[in-house]
């Protein structure tokens, strides 16, 4: 038998295989589902599989390891590339970490009231910043969120990093507005800062996945949600007019 056949024959069984187009996406988005459901500790390969409909076998011929799979995980919630190639993907969180967390989570406005500038923005203004910001980057802050206790480098990034420098700003300028006068003085910064901030965020990242949401559509979520954080905080208690539907 020719001598490169067999060459040939061995080398292809040695590969496996080859990926197919679109798979690795659908398995960084099970990924993504599974350990923002499960945490990383109690999810294993075959839960990512099951999820993306695949052998678990398939997997790994996408990705190295479960350390792998959530590297894909969190470039598949942030929206960012995933990595060319027909090789296994491998672990590269620091580097992916710092790509996931960069300008897409900012808050300009709010760090600029916080910094004294309070011609930067109003309160409705930082309040509608906040509330986009976690509507649109729901998937990748709570897959974060849900991964900040188990995993040492996300709870060194996001946790106690950028999660934490986004609640002090959001208080400092509710505090630095309540110096210029648009916010009531009577509640302690810390706190009514906390209260608004976990109902933006339950009605901007949490109300669509819930099992029975309130009734209206986004926009309507948006406006309700803006209007009842401003008649929390607002120095002025005039009654506002009747949101349209």
């Amino acid at each position: 038998m020719n001598k490169s056949f067999i060459k040939f024959a061995r080398d292809a069984t040695r590969r496996g295989p080859r990926p197919a187009p679109g798979r690795l996406a659908a398995i960084a988005d099970a990924a993504s589902r599974v350990f923002t459901r499960q945490g990383f500790r109690l999810s294993q390969v075959a839960d990512v599989a099951r999820e993306a409909g695949v052998a678990a076998g398939t997997v790994y011929l996408y990705a190295a390891d479960k350390a792998a799979l959530l590297d894909l995980a969190i470039r598949a919630a942030a929206g960012l590339g995933l990595p060319p190639g027909d090789a296994p993907a491998q672990a590269e969180l620091e580097a992916t970490l710092s790509d996931a967390l960069g300008p897409r989570l900012a808050l300009p406005r709010i760090a600029a009231v916080a910094a004294g500038d309070t011609s930067a923005a109003t309160l409705r203004d930082i309040l509608g910043e906040l509330y986009d910001l976690l509507a649109r980057e729901a998937r990748l802050i709570l897959l974060l969120d849900r991964l900040g206790a188990e995993v040492p480098q996300i709870g060194a990034a996001y946790g106690t990093g950028l999660r934490t420098r986004a609640l002090q700003d959001f208080t400092r300028a509710i505090g630095q507005l309540a110096i210029r006068g648009d916010v009531r003085t009577d509640l302690e910064p810390g706190l009514a800062a906390r209260a608004v901030l976990e109902m933006i965020a339950w009605m901007a990242m949490r109300r669509p996945g819930d099992s029975a949401p309130p009734a209206g559509d986004e926009a309507l979520a948006r406006e309700t949600t803006l209007r009842l954080a401003e008649a929390a905080l607002a120095l002025d208690r005039r009654p506002p007019s009747r949101i349209r539907r």
